[in-house]
């Protein structure tokens, strides 16, 4: 029979201070090397469980399109694809000028791209091709959000939003909010019915708010209409003010 050794019995405390030392090290939980291994394979896990339910949910929404919208996706990434090159191109045929063109085409150069970065700050007033969009009903910010997004993937070159007494020119820095009657843009409350003023170019423009899951099925599910007229003279007059030098 193998002998068995009693206990070690701790020695008693010798201050105040060791028993508390004593007491606060038996209350705070050991972590052992094991029980870091196992924190980790749960996070690890938890991360691996969340992306494959968020692709399969991607996967069932792609599974259950209807055709025609599977088909008006492919055409709106290939209009967009079609749109980077253009780009693309036009900026290294502007680089090629600049650096090898006359005194009068870099000029002529420099003020197009003096134009377009005052349409993009929003100090300009423009006039030109585009659509309005009006919307009624119920509208949150995040899906107007959304909707400026998709206009400015097809290509909007200026956008305003207004109702019936203000109106707001969106730059980079806009911001949106909700509010009682309808939606704040960079600080100003505007209510519902709201207008969209979009320059660019119609044809692509108009598909934009029309695929899938866009502004016009998010606004029609909640009991809302939107309505989109092409005009070739889309007025954006609000204005951001230069800042003070």
């Amino acid at each position: 029979m193998g002998s068995h050794s009693a206990p070690r019995r701790a020695r008693p405390a010798r201050t105040s201070e060791e028993a508390r030392f004593r007491l606060k090290r038996s209350l705070t939980p050991q972590r052992s090397g094991t029980q870091l291994v196992i924190t980790v394979l749960f996070v690890v896990l938890g991360f691996t469980l969340t992306a494959a339910i968020s692709g399969t949910a991607n996967d069932a929404i792609l599974a259950n399109a209807r055709q025609s919208d599977l088909v008006s996706l492919l055409d709106d990434l290939a209009q967009r694809e079609a749109r980077l090159e253009a780009e693309n191109a036009r900026l290294e045929n502007a680089r090629e000028t600049l650096l090898g063109g006359d005194e009068y085409s870099a000029l002529n150069e420099a003020k197009r791209r003096a134009d377009a970065l005052g349409v993009l700050a929003g100090s300009e007033v423009i006039v030109d091709s585009g659509i309005v969009i009006t919307i009624t009903g119920n509208l949150s910010a995040t899906t107007l959000l959304d909707a400026i997004q998709e206009l400015r993937d097809a290509g909007a070159q200026a956008i305003q939003i207004s109702d019936r007494g203000l109106a707001v020119r969106l730059v980079a820095s806009s911001w949106f909010a909700d509010s009682s009657s309808g939606v704040t843009v960079s600080g100003t409350a505007l209510q519902v019915p709201i207008k969209i003023s979009v320059i660019g170019d119609p044809a692509v423009l108009g598909p934009a708010v029309e695929i899938p899951g866009g502004l016009i099925d998010t606004v029609g599910s909640g009991g809302g209409k939107v309505t989109v007229v092409e005009s070739e003279n889309v007025e954006i007059s609000a204005i951001v003010p230069l800042p003070n030098s």
